[in-house]
Parts: C-alpha cells; structure tokens; sequence
C-alpha cells in the first residue's frame, strides 16, 4: 500500500519470531492527492520447519486524503509450516472516492475527462495447495466479491450518454481456479527468482452477482541479481488481463496506476484487454538508500484489434529508504512520465511496485 512513515518503531511480543511494525503515513498519488494515516505490518515465520519457509506477512493501512476520500486496505500472504499451504487476501473500501473517466479504448482524448465520485467495497483470497515438495508451485482457488455503489456523475456527462454496463453501480462474485509458482527469495523486495501468477475466474448472476463474465489474469515477474555483492537487482514483469463478456465499466482492464505503467493515471486508459510489460533497475548507493530507474510498454484493446500498434510507454527514476533490515522492506519515492498531457506524476509508497 503506498504510504511512507516519518517515525517507525518495532514492538515485538516474546517471541523473537513475531515482528510488528506501526507508523503514521502519508501517501502521495494521482488518485489520491496526499493522504495521511496509518499502516501496521505484523512479520512472522513458522518455527516447526523442515525445509526453507518464507516470512508470513498481514498488513492493515488505513487513510484520509484532502479529496476528503477515506480508503482501508488490508492485505496478507501466509504460509504454513514448510510452505505446505499459502493464503493470499487482499481487501478495499473506498469512501467517496474521487475518480475521472474517459471512455474506453486505447485512445481516448484527454478532453473526454469527466470526474466522478462512488464508494467500493472489494475482497478477493486465493488458497493454494503445494503440489511438488521440491519446488513452490501452489495449485488451489480463487474467490472474489466486489460491490460498487453510490455513483455520483457529471449530468450529461460522457457516462450518461453512452451507459456502459455498471455505470450507475454494480456487483460481482467470482470465483475459479488460481495457479502460482513462486521461487522468489523474499516476497516484500526479491533479489532473485521468478514468480508466476495465472487465475481464470467466473462472475456470475446465480452467485450473487449483477452481471456474468469471466476473467483471465496473468502475472510473471522475474528477478536477477547483477552484482550479489551490491545487491543490483534487474526486475522485469509481464501483465494480463483479459475480461470477456458484459463486465461492469469498473471491472475492465485498466492501464496505469502506482504498480501498472507508472505515468499513467489508473485507468486513463481502459478496455476489455490489457498487456503490458516493465522493467526496473534496483542499486542501493549510502548505507540505508538506493536509487532506481524503470521502463514500462502498454496498451489496452478488444478481441478485434489484437496487434502491436498503439503502445504507450513510461519511464522514470525513485529514490529507496530501508525501513526495515532483515525483511527489506523499503519506503519508495519514484518519478513517473507517460501521459503526454501530463509533466509526471509522483508516487510515494511501501515496497516495490512489482
């Protein structure tokens, strides 16, 4: 979640395995503005461990922005002893949160820009099985609700005229089957590894829902330690997503934001499809700081113009400050430009983007 702290400190209960973390916040992006809050991180390790077992991990930020949004985002990753199950769960609540619309396609004009207001509430967990003792391939499913409401748009506007699906409020149940294979060496901030995260997943009337369609997503990332000894890390990631049917307006793939293509606001750009790849160059310089520099291609289309024509691309430069040591945990600042109608944007948060 993007935030960076002012003062941290660690409280610990009596086991040396357990580590909390809880500090004020502030957050700074296109979607946001500046936010103040609050973010508390709980660290742990199972202790009865056969074989390597990676830090388990449950984070909760909560924060006010001065487009008086209120945002709540909790988010988890756990395994069990010897990596023998993981439960991933990533939740949102959006209150009164401000957004802008363009309409939809790869190339929508600036000047569509319509702004609207709407409250969203989201939660989606993923369990997975390992299936090969010697590597970290986890087979398992996927559940996913969101609901999306108290829409407050421009009369007249651009969403009026053209009533997509979901324009006046929506929601969605899914569900399906969720693969990942995930050889990372620290989940928070990877120096080596790779990870792979395929999903197919249902949306249905008959569980709930006030549409049907069906989603594929896919997320490989790759990581390589250039120089071990400085800790140089090339990052690169590819990203999928493919929405058929008669998704809601809220539930297309969307390009740009703090972790897709950088120096784009989220969802300046939207479709039913969406791939995009980037790439980042990670190098600490003095003691707790470190720099990076990134790159990022991307479009976004629909089952009728699959080609290569229209990539947008981003680039920029951030700063790295270690908060914690031993899971390397970071604060980032980076430094985004895409958008041609836009001198940049800033991103100020925890962790890396990928």
């Amino acid at each position: 979640m993007p935030g960076v702290g002012q003062k941290f400190r660690f409280y610990s209960d009596t086991s040396r395995n357990l580590r909390k973390i809880l500090l004020p916040i502030f957050v700074v992006t296109p979607e946001t503005h500046l936010g103040l809050g609050a973010l508390g991180i709980t660290l742990w390790k199972s202790k009865q461990t056969e074989r390597p077992t990676r830090t388990s991990n449950a984070e909760l930020a909560l924060l006010y922005t001065t487009w008086h949004q209120f945002i709540m985002v909790p988010r988890y990753t756990i395994f069990t002893a010897n990596e023998k199950y993981r439960f991933e769960g990533f939740g949102e609540e959006l209150i009164r949160f401000r957004d802008y619309y363009w309409g939809r396609g790869n190339n929508t004009p600036s000047s569509n820009r319509e702004k609207l207001t709407y409250d969203l509430l989201g939660w989606e967990n993923r369990f997975g099985r390992r299936v090969f003792s010697q590597k970290r391939l986890f087979v398992g499913i996927e559940t996913r609700a969101l609901q999306y409401f108290n829409v407050h748009r421009q009369p007249g506007g651009l969403l009026e005229k053209e009533k997509p699906v979901g324009y006046n409020g929506s929601s969605s149940i899914g569900l399906g089957p969720a693969l990942s294979w995930d050889e990372r060496d620290n989940i928070v901030n990877p120096s080596k590894g790779f990870y792979w995260d395929l999903r197919y997943s249902v949306y249905s009337k008959a569980l709930g829902g006030t549409v049907s369609y069906h989603r594929i997503y896919f997320d490989l990332r790759k990581y390589f330690n250039v120089n071990p000894k400085k800790r140089n890390i090339l990052a690169m990631q590819l990203f999928g997503l493919f929405v058929k049917g008669d998704a809601p307006i809220n539930e297309l793939a969307e390009l740009g934001g703090a972790t897709i293509m950088r120096g784009y606001y989220r969802g300046r750009l939207r479709d039913n499809y969406l791939t995009a790849f980037q790439t980042e160059y990670r190098m600490p310089v003095y003691k707790r700081f470190g720099v990076v520099a990134f790159a990022g291609l991307g479009k976004v289309y629909n089952p009728a113009s699959v080609n290569l024509d229209g990539l947008h691309y981003s680039y920029g430069a951030g700063i790295r400050v270690k908060v914690n040591k031993r899971e390397k945990l970071n604060l980032r600042l980076d430094y985004a430009l895409g958008d041609p109608h836009y001198s940049g944007y800033f991103y100020l948060g925890f962790a890396e983007s990928f």
